[in-house]
């Protein structure tokens, strides 16, 4: 696993620095399809290490999805809020062969980012969970401002099963850091077997804090 959080993140500040400051939200996006745009409408050229917040960002299968976080009292600790892609076709032309996924009404929790690979037929052997590989980047609002979290890469670590006759797991959930305070987190994945797409499943785990 490679994550790339801190120079990735200096690397946004001063792309963000160089072309005026940090996106506003209320500025730079907007609509349920997340688009992005100025109160006039005109489309806003941002750095180039924000592709997947362009107007042409899709946030509806196959290529992305809107996923809202739900309070459940009954549910303790990190719950998973994420969306799966419906096939391996995701592609798009502001975020390439990229699944892309906001978890909204988050309100401040404890978010982290997730990427994990989800395919038709759950790997058998290590060799073939090994040969799984996915890859994502996040994004957050926080203060009405677009901030760029990290990425991370990683490939399939392979569990054995310690009943007999019970096949083995394979882990290929990987974790962006995140952080308290926003109102929404923006993730972008990718899962591959063997170099070839497959589908993937992205999203956040929100940490519960009130119980009933």
């Amino acid at each position: 696993m490679r994550f790339t959080t801190s120079a990735a993140f200096l690397f946004a500040a001063s792309l963000a620095t160089a072309c005026g400051g940090p996106l506003e939200e209320g500025a730079a996006l907007t609509g349920a399809e997340g688009e992005v745009a100025s109160a006039s409408e005109e489309l806003i050229v941002l750095p180039p290490v924000l592709p997947c917040l362009t107007s042409s960002t899709v946030l509806a299968q196959p290529d992305g999805a809107t996923v809202p976080y739900v309070w459940n009292c009954r549910k303790t600790g990190f719950v998973s809020t994420h969306a799966t892609s419906v096939d391996a076709t995701y592609h798009q032309t502001s975020c390439v062969d990229r699944f892309v996924v906001d978890v909204t009404n988050i309100g401040g929790r404890l978010a982290k980012p997730f990427v994990e690979a989800a395919p038709t037929s759950a790997p058998t052997s290590r060799s073939a969970c090994e040969n799984q590989s996915v890859s994502a980047d996040a994004w957050a609002v926080t203060t009405s401002t677009w901030i760029y979290l990290g990425a991370v890469t990683g490939t399939g670590s392979w569990l054995p099963s310690a009943i007999p006759g019970i096949p083995g797991y394979c882990r290929t959930r990987f974790y962006v850091p995140g952080d308290s305070g926003y109102s929404k987190v923006r993730v972008t994945g990718i899962a591959t077997s063997y170099g070839t797409k497959i589908p993937v499943r992205v999203g956040a785990e929100i940490l519960e804090g009130n119980p009933c």
